[in-house]
């Protein structure tokens, strides 16, 4: 009884994961509006009902994927900056993890990029915890850098969370601009390029 259920667990699970898969392609494709559920169960290669057993609508199986994607993020970051000691090393760390992530998440940046106006709304008012609140962590967690790089005297006294907003609107718009020229090479090339930007800007010793 016990394996039976275990085996039904995963099915589910690989069921869940196959829909978050699939709907995050057609997304990025096609755009939200003319996406339907139909087509997502198609491209995962399950029955139309099988989705609504693990999402409420298109909209729940929209923001569960940039939740889910957020998550990834969030725990590369966290989990990989525990390796490393100078504030310095940690943001630079994180501007890596950051651009390797959307080149392997392409299609999950160019959902975000095309947020209906309608859907940025309802995110701010009825998914504030899911994905808002999980996109604040992040800028949380650089301003917490920043500011312990301001206190052991190796970055200048500025505006810890201007500098972490900055910071990821440039990595953003690096990707725009890579995605612009059809992802020609590596986005992770940058990876030097916006560190010494930032870094001439914001060090002590600069």
């Amino acid at each position: 009884m016990l394996k039976v259920m275990a085996k039904r667990k995963l099915r589910q699970k690989n069921h869940a994961a196959g829909i978050l898969e699939a709907g995050e392609k057609l997304f990025a494709r096609k755009g939200f509006y003319p996406t339907t559920m139909e087509e997502v169960a198609r491209a995962a290669g399950l029955a139309k009902g099988t989705i609504y057993l693990h999402f409420d609508d298109k909209r729940d199986l929209f923001f569960s994927i940039i939740e889910k994607k957020l998550d990834i993020l969030l725990e590369k970051i966290e989990n990989e900056m525990r390796k490393k000691e100078l504030a310095s090393q940690r943001i630079k760390l994180a501007i890596g993890i950051h651009l390797r992530f959307l080149e392997e998440n392409r299609d999950f940046f160019k959902i975000m990029q095309a947020l209906p106006e309608s859907l940025k709304e309802e995110m701010e008012k009825r998914l504030k915890e899911r994905v808002i609140e999980k996109q604040l962590r992040y800028i949380d967690i650089l301003d917490q850098l920043i500011q312990k790089g301001i206190r052991n005297q190796e970055i200048k006294p500025l505006d810890a969370r201007k500098l972490a907003v900055i910071l990821v609107g440039m990595v953003h718009s690096l990707t725009i601009y890579w995605i612009s020229r059809k992802e020609k090479g590596s986005l992770c090339q940058d990876e030097s390029l916006v560190w010494q930007v930032l870094w001439e800007g914001i060090s002590k010793q600069a």
